[in-house]
């Protein structure tokens, strides 16, 4: 199988492990999420990549693509790091894929310069307030926009266009820093339920592009989630994003699946869990 692309995944669990959304350690969950997306993946692709950091390793290794450690992350908020980081070793055009994300039929990316999930539809909740929270700290950057009015999905995330790889790291980093240096005053929308992540990944990219005058890429067309989630049923696709993903029907779904359809990547999985004084969720599945 030949493919342009190469496929690549990124998983730190530290911060899933640290009580995430407050939903204490999912990282068991997250696990076998991950597996399922890779072995969908793995149906379809034949160059696929994942970087993950130490804790992860011991559960994962075992997969059908190249598994590579990395350091782990310390900053719980930035639970994205890894992708910049993995994103960072790529020397050719890839397709980034969140670990949530379930590809079940091929899809052949084809894109010009850069190729994201779809467009947001909830700016004004979850962007605006720290769009505004930002803009006291980011007058000097040319490509920042005080309200842009709209943003994308980054589940999934590809450059063909590596230059503007670069220039969207080095933005990442402009405001990763400004995020660390005011983080204490944040603290007032991270308790409204606010995740700066979303923003310095989604929002940053989104007005590089604006500033670039490149028009992205969407993979599921449609101007309302509606229209999207029609797109998405239509072509295979499934991105479990936020904390839906760790609703009990769907974690016993990923299970189940992948019990059922990659029995043996289970067992192994689960084994290397058992080991390490993990228990999976649900032992009932063999």
């Amino acid at each position: 199988m030949s493919d342009k692309h190469k496929i690549i995944y990124s998983l730190d669990v530290h911060p899933i492990m640290n009580n995430r959304w407050k939903m204490g350690n999912k990282s068991t969950e997250t696990i076998y999420m991950t597996a399922l997306s890779i072995l969908y993946s793995h149906l379809w692709y034949s160059d696929i990549e994942l970087y993950v950091d130490e804790m992860a390793y011991k559960f994962l290794y075992m997969l059908p693509c190249k598994v590579i450690q990395v350091a782990k992350n310390e900053n719980e908020e930035l639970w994205m790091k890894s992708k910049i980081n993995a994103m960072m070793q790529q020397t050719k055009p890839f397709v980034h894929l969140d670990t949530d994300v379930f590809i079940r039929k091929k899809i052949d990316f084809s894109f010009s310069d850069i190729l994201l999930e779809r467009s947001e539809q909830d700016y004004a909740t979850h962007y605006r307030p720290q769009v505004d929270f930002f803009n006291q700290y980011t007058q000097n950057l040319l490509y920042w926009n005080h309200d842009l009015g709209y943003t994308y999905n980054c589940g999934i995330l590809g450059f063909n266009n590596l230059e503007l790889r670069d220039q969207f790291v080095s933005a990442y980093y402009d405001l990763e820093k400004i995020y660390l240096e005011n983080r204490e005053a944040f603290i007032v929308l991270k308790e409204q339920g606010q995740e700066p992540c979303i923003l310095i990944e989604q929002y940053t990219l989104a007005t590089l592009l604006n500033h670039n005058n490149i028009e992205p890429s969407l993979l599921l067309k449609g101007e309302n989630i509606i229209e999207q989630g029609k797109d998405a049923d239509e072509m295979g696709y499934s991105h479990f994003h936020g904390t839906k993903k760790y609703e009990k029907y769907i974690v016993d779904e990923i299970e189940l699946r992948l019990s059922k359809i990659f029995p043996y990547w289970y067992m192994q999985i689960k084994s290397a869990l058992q080991k390490e004084g993990v228990m999976a969720n649900n032992p009932q599945f063999v």
